[in-house]
């Protein structure tokens, strides 16, 4: 899309937003790749995600916050990508509250936070590497940590949730927290888990923008065990998994020659 194009189909109110207008559109028309990196401070996206998460769940809030931040960093020098960015269709992130349509399955921060990995890191091999530490930072770390600046809940229990299914990793936390499903609580804490994946998000950005040579996090335990023989080098090659195994499997003293037992 030439630059031209883009400024006509954002309009003139989005335009005027970014300092812009049709007269100075003119003479650019090369090509604009709107999903360019700027450095975001991890705590102003947290911030974000924490403050608009009422108005449409986890993933909504990851994405938004995340996309926001990126924008509002870009736009000193690169105005016209960062307004691009602004008309991306944020609703249609609605969809994965409650763990995707309130099925209780992939929890929407982690599928927010990797759905932005997506937008603004092009390397398969990198992106995959990126979402797996964001993965294993979801399940062993002891969350929520993020604490807004009015605290409704002080104290507020934190557990490792150790899977990044819905119903498991708020299960688990309200548990620990003797705390109602359906409760101002347990929304509380989802809503301070999403400003914590946006955080860890943020940081994987940063560090790979620095230095596209970067590692990543391997593999944690048990499913590095798992992964070495039911990945796609093991003898058994039978599973694409990089999640905790353990969340849903197990096994006993006769395993490694039989498939795990399901719980």
């Amino acid at each position: 899309m030439k630059r031209r194009e883009m400024l006509t189909g954002l309009g003139v109110g989005t335009l005027l937003s970014f300092g812009l207008t049709d007269r100075e559109a003119k003479g650019m028309d090369g090509p604009i790749d709107p999903w360019q990196y700027a450095k975001i401070d991890p705590v102003k996206a947290a911030d974000l995600a924490y403050e608009i998460y009422p108005n449409g769940a986890c993933m909504y809030a990851a994405v938004r916050g995340l996309v926001a931040t990126v924008a509002d960093a870009l736009r000193p020098n690169n105005p016209l990508a960062a307004a691009m960015m602004m008309e991306f269709p944020f609703d249609m992130m609605k969809y994965g509250g409650g763990g995707i349509g309130g099925t209780g399955s992939t929890c929407g921060a982690f599928n927010g936070g990797a759905a932005v990995l997506g937008l603004f890191v092009k390397d398969t091999a990198a992106r995959s590497a990126m979402i797996q530490e964001l993965c294993t930072y979801y399940e062993q770390t002891e969350l929520p940590q993020y604490k807004p600046k009015d605290d409704e809940f002080p104290g507020m229990e934190t557990v490792k949730p150790e899977s990044i299914l819905c119903h498991i990793s708020s299960g688990r936390w309200r548990i620990a927290a003797d705390a109602k499903m359906f409760s101002p609580k347990r929304e509380n804490r989802c809503r301070r888990l999403t400003a914590d994946i946006v955080t860890k998000t943020a940081e994987l950005l940063n560090r790979y923008h620095a230095d596209s040579t970067c590692t990543f996090a391997p593999l944690a335990q048990p499913t590095a065990s798992c992964f070495d023989c039911h990945g796609p080098k093991g003898t058994q090659a039978d599973a694409i998994v990089k999640m905790n195994c353990a969340s849903c499997h197990e096994h006993d003293e006769t395993h490694g020659n039989k498939y795990l037992n399901m719980k």
